[in-house]
């Protein structure tokens, strides 16, 4: 059963089914694949261009041009208040972790008891769109993933901060198109400060570790 919302459209209510926006976001990545690996005859090029075009504009008469978020289309839903769900539940138009969100990969994510705090997982591929040295995952890929997946970490501990400092450290390249894991927790909590750390792995070889200072605002509380 799709969940469901609702826009008021030229006075009448319309309803906005979930699992459609996600199939719709599905397609919208895939069509980035193709694009993002694409070599054509121009005249092809040029009718897929025509097409994309046209689906845009139709696509762009239903925008919301209001205050957005990550949380939720029109900024009207706290993340905090929804931790107890998964993150891509409670951030479904991240551009890390998000159904909603077609620049996000299509990583799935997980909540997991740690010692003192529950911890994240993500897991998935990142595939050609998000190629930077040859066969690699571009570097500033993966400090957005870790950001989010930190922040995420925050949310389903009932915090809410914003991103103080991050540090990354890349300790292998990351390849495209192989099953990655990343894994993010809370070390310790100082006051307004939140010391958040994260690991990204590909099979038993650890890639990447993060370490950020999140800092509790009122805005997220």
């Amino acid at each position: 059963m799709s969940e469901v919302s609702s826009l008021t459209l030229n006075n009448q209510k319309v309803e906005i089914m979930y699992e459609e926006l996600v199939e719709l976001n599905e397609a919208t990545r895939r069509l980035m694949k193709a694009v993002r690996l694409m070599e054509a005859p121009g005249a092809v090029v040029k009718e897929l261009s025509e097409k994309v075009t046209s689906l845009a504009t139709d696509a762009e008469k239903y925008s919301y041009t209001g205050v957005t978020a990550q949380g939720s289309l029109k900024n009207d839903q706290n993340p905090v208040e929804r931790g107890n769900q998964n993150p891509s539940d409670f951030f479904p138009y991240s551009p890390a972790v998000g159904p909603l969100n077609p620049i996000s990969p299509p990583l799935k994510t997980q909540v997991i008891d740690g010692v003192d705090y529950k911890e994240v997982i993500a897991t998935g591929k990142l595939d050609g769109v998000y190629v930077g040295p040859p066969e690699l995952v571009q570097g500033g890929v993966i400090a957005l993933l870790f950001d989010d997946i930190m922040g995420s970490v925050l949310v389903v501990n009932d915090c809410g901060a914003m991103t103080g400092t991050l540090e990354i450290k890349y300790e292998s390249p990351t390849p495209i198109d192989k099953e990655l894991r990343w894994v993010g927790r809370i070390e310790k909590v100082e006051g307004r400060k939140i010391f958040v750390s994260a690991e990204l792995w590909e099979s038993e070889t650890r890639k990447a570790t993060a370490k950020g200072i999140f800092v509790k605002v009122a805005m997220l509380s």
